[in-house]
């Protein structure tokens, strides 16, 4: 048996452990499936993909809630296996247990607890998928996002478990702890910062390591416009960051977003050009709620996610590729390539396992390559 082991450069002069040499085999495509029932919720859709997230360890997680009057079938047209294939996400739809009027999620009514209704829901279904070795899914890389009602109560749970959730993503939604009448009438003045922290007790110290974007439709004449500058100012206050000057254009084909940014990628602000009260999944989304007009708001997240995220390990250490082993004579020749993004490599040590163990070392040059 043959082990190699590539050390780093001067900058992160560290041994790695023994590194494996296997093919991956080659899994099935990505896939839904519908009405499971899960975590507490009866009617849960899932999207499984076929990749993994380039962080971390395994697939993310993003659970995604409905707005009012919203079936959640319409989130099959949504455009969201793109955002699960491009970026390793497992997508969760749940169907709210305990709507309120109109079928919303009942942000602004009930108990606001970590054990209380749908909120208790959520953040077993979060801990049930990703315990789940079956899954894949990377306990560092679980997010939650929804639209309007959705949106209120995806915040408000991530303001009690951010032990759980890495991230938010907040589209079209009131502010937490409003009621019901600043949905559709006048803006409701909310200090969130100040409620975020009181939701989350104890386990506040996790906002150091959580992030948040906060979306809106520029065209909504539904929910105030007011809420996206609200929330992300709010959510902003509970992680103590700074707004960044400027603002950036995101593009999505021939469709657009104006993209304010915190210290950090902590807190993203999106005005979505062109989208009204709907959740915003690009070119060829369909369904009520559902816009095309805007850029794929999923792919947005699991981008933002990706970059931004301060609680996997982004240290994935050098990789061995290409490696061809021969002999000659009373020699066993190794070659190959060592690679790190994050440094560079200095030498390889190959490890002979059997009648006696044997290890020997040999360099890498400026490309990477060991003879």
């Amino acid at each position: 048996m043959m082990t190699l082991r590539p050390r780093r450069g001067p900058l992160r002069c560290l041994l790695l452990g023994a590194v494996a040499l296997c093919v991956a085999a080659t899994g099935h495509a990505g896939s839904w499936q519908k009405n499971v029932a899960l975590g507490g919720f009866n009617n849960v859709h899932i999207y499984t993909p076929d990749s993994s997230s380039a962080i971390g360890d395994g697939k993310a997680l993003l659970i995604v809630l409905h707005g009012c009057v919203q079936p959640i079938d319409n989130y099959l047209t949504a455009n969201l296996e793109d955002a699960a294939e491009e970026f390793g996400m497992v997508v969760a739809v749940p169907e709210a247990m305990n709507k309120a009027g109109y079928s919303c999620w009942s942000y602004w009514e009930g108990t606001r607890s970590r054990t209380a209704g749908d909120y208790k829901n959520l953040i077993n279904l979060a801990n049930t998928m990703s315990a789940d070795t079956s899954r894949g899914i990377d306990s560092d890389q679980v997010y939650i996002a929804g639209l309007s009602s959705g949106a209120s109560f995806a915040n408000t749970t991530a303001c009690l478990a951010p032990d759980v959730f890495a991230g938010m993503g907040i589209s079209a939604g009131p502010s937490i702890g409003t009621s019901s009448n600043g949905a559709l009438g006048p803006c409701e003045t909310a200090d969130v910062a100040s409620r975020c922290n009181a939701y989350a007790g104890s386990y506040g110290s996790h906002f150091a390591t959580q992030i948040a974007s906060i979306a809106h439709g520029d065209a909504d004449t539904t929910v105030n416009q007011c809420y996206n500058e609200q929330n992300a100012n709010g959510m902003a206050g509970v992680y103590g960051v700074g707004q960044l000057a400027g603002t950036n254009t995101i593009s999505d084909g021939s469709r657009t977003a104006e993209e304010t940014l915190w210290a950090d990628g902590r807190v993203s602000m999106l005005w979505l050009n062109g989208v009204d009260h709907s959740w915003s999944g690009g070119e060829g989304a369909s369904g009520g709620y559902i816009s095309s007009a805007g850029i794929n708001y999923a792919r947005y997240l699991g981008q933002h996610f990706r970059d931004h995220n301060k609680r996997v390990d982004r240290n994935r250490g050098p990789v061995v590729s290409n490696v061809e082993i021969s002999t000659s004579g009373d020699r066993i020749l190794v070659s190959g390539t060592a690679t790190d993004t994050e440094g560079s490599v200095v030498d390889v040590t190959a490890t002979f396992t059997g009648n006696g163990d044997s290890s020997v070392s040999g360099g890498v040059d400026s490309n990477g390559f060991f003879p």
